[in-house]
């Protein structure tokens, strides 16, 4: 589980949440320890494994996960003790997501995209009972079972909408719920004679799902050189990079979903249209060389994927040019924390091997004809 050969900015980080069997505290495994600080008096533990006899496999992990009482053993790991399923404590991590993402990207303002995925919903109104019924349903411990069933810890959706609460609502736009309402209560976990059925059911993904998973996963800015002052504005070049290599698919999707797509700051001042010429041909490299005026360093902006009516920014926005300038550490003089010294101004290479004849095609200002001399 905590075997990291390689890593990267854009690798996939995995967190399986559990909970301890002795006091019920919901705990995190994951393969990533994070550049920020957790709370010692968090809702939740971050177990890091203090031996080498203490790295589960993930299949095991996973055991654990979904280890539900009444249905599945605890599992026991080496060092940890014995662990339940996480939905005891945390039906819905939501919560934990949003921590753990500060703590992974600390610079980072807010998250460019959350999604949570739900198992099935079913909304029923409680009926009134009358006579020596009521008096029976309305006793302590039938009272203390449906307040526990609803509530954040054992109901994903309440989970979901719980934290909710404690997110601002100009971040609330990139956060999705996807879940399923059925026409009947919950089948038991075990029941594997609904899975036939509940396979068929129609289901559809939000558009503006597919649209913020396209400009937010995948596409993000990078400054080129540092800004130049003139006439009391700064005039910024960067480029606009992909985050994965099949940039060419991803580029013809984003021209699919967003019909006359180009790059645009939220102003309205358009940076060029979208295009799969942009970048090699051979590798996947993508580059979509851009230029912008702002009226200071510390102004907030974004660069989105706009349309006739449509904007949805990319991955790392909104953000001032200032906080560009510090995450790509352009002004680290006496080095950077990571030990690179060739890393400002930045070299925009594809991934071609160097002697692999290269077929890319950057946009570059028309150059003007002059007259030979004879």
């Amino acid at each position: 589980m905590f075997d990291v050969t390689t890593t990267s900015s854009t690798g996939c980080r995995v967190a399986i949440i559990t909970s301890r069997t002795s006091d019920g505290k919901a705990c995190v495994l994951a393969n990533y320890r994070g550049m920020g600080q957790r709370e010692a008096n968090a809702a939740y533990e971050f177990l890091v494994p203090k031996t080498a006899d203490e790295n589960p496999h993930v299949w095991k992990v996973a055991q654990c996960s979904v280890a539900a009482p009444f249905f599945f053993r605890s599992k026991s790991l080496p060092g940890f003790g014995a662990l339940q399923d996480g939905g005891v404590r945390a039906n819905n991590p939501l919560a934990i997501a949003l921590k753990e993402s500060v703590v992974i990207w600390p610079s980072a303002k807010t998250h460019d995209l959350l999604l949570s995925v739900g198992t099935g919903s079913f909304s029923s109104l409680a009926k009134p009972i009358e006579g020596a019924s009521r008096i029976l349903q309305d006793s302590a411990i039938p009272r203390m079972i449906r307040a526990t069933m609803s509530s954040p810890c054992m109901d994903g959706e309440q989970g979901f909408h719980e934290a909710l609460n404690f997110v601002p609502d100009v971040e609330r736009s990139n956060i999705f719920r996807l879940n399923h309402e059925l026409p009947e209560p919950l089948p038991r976990l075990d029941d594997v004679s609904k899975l036939e059925g509940m396979s068929k059911m129609h289901f559809t993904v939000p558009t503006e799902l597919v649209r913020t998973i396209l400009a937010t996963a995948f596409f993000f800015f990078e400054l080129d050189e540092l800004p130049i002052k003139s006439q009391g504005v700064f005039f910024c070049k960067g480029s606009v990079l992909c985050s994965r290599s099949y940039s060419r698919d991803l580029v013809k999707l984003v021209m699919v979903e967003f019909p006359g797509a180009r790059f645009e700051m939220a102003r309205g001042q358009r940076l060029g249209d979208i295009d799969d010429d942009d970048g090699c041909r051979v590798c996947g490299y993508y580059r979509k060389k851009v230029g912008f005026s702002i009226n200071g360093l510390h102004e907030m902006t974004s660069i989105g994927i706009a349309g006739s009516s449509f904007f949805q920014r990319i991955g790392g926005f909104p953000k001032s040019v200032q906080e560009l300038l510090d995450d790509q550490q352009a002004n680290s003089h006496f080095g950077r924390a990571d030990h690179l010294v060739t890393s400002w101004p930045p070299k925009r290479n594809c991934y071609c091997s160097p002697r692999a004849k290269r077929h890319i095609k950057f946009l570059e200002p028309a150059l003007t004809h002059k007259k030979r001399r004879l």
